[in-house]
């Protein structure tokens, strides 16, 4: 068991040793494809583009393009969303990499936007939705919520539907929604950080809060999530709207 821990512990220190990617053969591809259909497919798909997770299958990366970028990426994971670091050997990570350039290639277009719906939907999002009260693009809106600035280029069409639809159906750690009951009121919010004695949450009001878990009454872990079901309050029209303007987001001016 400890020697165990130790060679993951060295292993991950010693980690990325070169900036650019030597395993692109035929072998180190197909090896790459077999790896990410066991660590990556359950959010990403095999098309790159049919997943939860970021849409791979384009040649947009948020967090950097760069071979030694997409590297960090797939080591150290994504803080704050569901992209978890991958505890694996740095030629593991370099031939999965391999394959997820193939996947660019195909480019796949998969949050078309059509400008006219786009446009009504944008209104749609800043009044009937209520959506920048929680969700920021660019410089402005809420926190409690994940930042949309670039989300057109990162999820499918299908994806953001169902999180407007279902939203509790998948919610990031970062996100997770907790009610704290203190002194016989309820405080409700999203979870900053937990420990054995305490919690630290965003309220409602993007106020930050924390408490002892000595002094508190009670905790929960809502499945649900704070946002709402939009397939309720939006008719058929309006969600398509709605969808096309978030799909318009791309980082851009919006």
């Amino acid at each position: 068991m400890k020697s165990g821990f130790l060679l993951a512990v060295a292993m991950t220190l010693a980690a990325q040793t070169r900036d650019q990617n030597t395993f692109t053969s035929a072998t180190a591809i197909a090896e790459g494809k077999r790896m990410y259909s066991f660590y990556c497919v359950n959010c990403h798909g095999m098309d790159g583009a049919s997943g939860r997770g970021a849409r791979l299958a384009s040649k947009f990366r948020r967090f950097g393009s760069s071979d030694r970028e997409m590297y960090q990426t797939i080591s150290n994971g994504v803080p704050g969303s569901e992209m978890p670091g991958a505890w694996l050997d740095e030629d593991s990570i370099w031939k999965i990499l391999s394959f997820v350039r193939t996947l660019e290639v195909q480019e796949v277009a998969a949050c078309r936007s059509d400008p006219a719906a786009a446009e009504r939907g944008k209104q749609i999002y800043a009044a009937k939705g209520g959506c920048a009260a929680c969700h920021t693009i660019g410089m402005g809106g809420g926190r409690l919520g994940p930042d949309l600035t670039t989300i057109g280029a990162t999820r499918t069409r299908e994806h953001l539907r169902e999180s407007l639809v279902e939203p509790g159906a998948a919610v990031a750690g970062r996100y997770r929604s907790v009610v704290v009951e203190v002194k016989g009121k309820k405080v409700e919010g999203v979870v900053l950080n937990e420990d054995d004695y305490s919690v630290h949450l965003m309220d409602r009001a993007e106020t930050l809060r924390s408490f002892l878990k000595s002094e508190i009454g009670g905790i929960a872990y809502p499945r649900q999530s704070l946002m709402p079901a939009y397939g309720v309050s939006l008719s058929g029209a309006e969600l398509e709207d709605l969808l096309d303007y978030i799909c318009s987001l791309k980082g851009g001016r919006n």
